[in-house]
């Protein structure tokens, strides 16, 4: 079952650098965020972990990561009217090859570590996930996506913190305030304040900005 929720989890990578519709960036950032749900309810061990910590952490992924956040994408790009990605730099085909050695060179590195508390199948697809996130970044030019991208990175950072959560429980706690307290800033700040200013929300309308 994990590596089933693992696998989607990594196609989902592959799909949401080569897209470029917004609607479905967003769909796949709240279809990641269940998939962390159920991935952290087949990974943690209830009988160690206490349930209030419990109940904090399958809210984030379910009720924050797969419903509040992309909520508020969606009505952040209907409101902007933003609905596809600026053509990028590289071809799909290059994308998903870069995909494809990030996961490979995420998989050798998880078989590297010899520490027995890390799930090497979670941690292939943090570390791919993290990486993946950053190409997102890289490729994109919308300040929208760039935020999308950087959610993606923030799962990466969740799923290294619940592949040791059973040795380190407050390794997730200390994860997913980190988590929130960033996803605020971006979404409740920077981008909603740029929207204000710049519409349709380009990156490379910064360099516009003076001091």
């Amino acid at each position: 079952m994990e590596i089933t929720l693992i696998i989607i989890f990594i196609l989902t990578l592959v799909y949401v650098v080569t897209t470029g519709r917004i609607s479905t960036y967003i769909n796949l950032i709240a279809l990641q965020g269940v998939l962390l749900f159920f991935i952290a309810i087949v990974k943690l061990d209830f009988k160690e972990i206490h349930i209030s910590n419990l109940i904090f952490i399958l809210a984030e992924t379910l009720l924050f990561k797969g419903v509040i956040v992309p909520y508020y994408l969606k009505n952040l790009a209907k409101k902007n009217k933003v609905t596809y990605e600026t053509e990028p730099d590289t071809t799909n085909f290059n994308a998903i090859l870069k995909v494809s050695v990030i996961i490979v060179l995420s998989f050798l590195m998880a078989n590297k570590l010899h520490f027995h508390a890390i799930d090497i199948i979670i941690f292939t697809a943090s570390i791919s996930a993290i990486f993946c996130g950053a190409l997102i970044v890289i490729r994109r030019k919308k300040v929208l996506t760039h935020v999308i991208g950087y959610l993606v990175l923030e799962n990466g950072i969740f799923l290294i913190s619940l592949s040791i959560g059973t040795e380190m429980p407050i390794a997730i706690n200390l994860c997913i305030l980190f988590d929130i307290i960033t996803t605020i800033l971006l979404l409740g700040v920077f981008v909603n304040e740029m929207s204000k200013v710049y519409k349709g929300l380009e990156i490379t309308k910064l360099n516009n900005l003076k001091d």
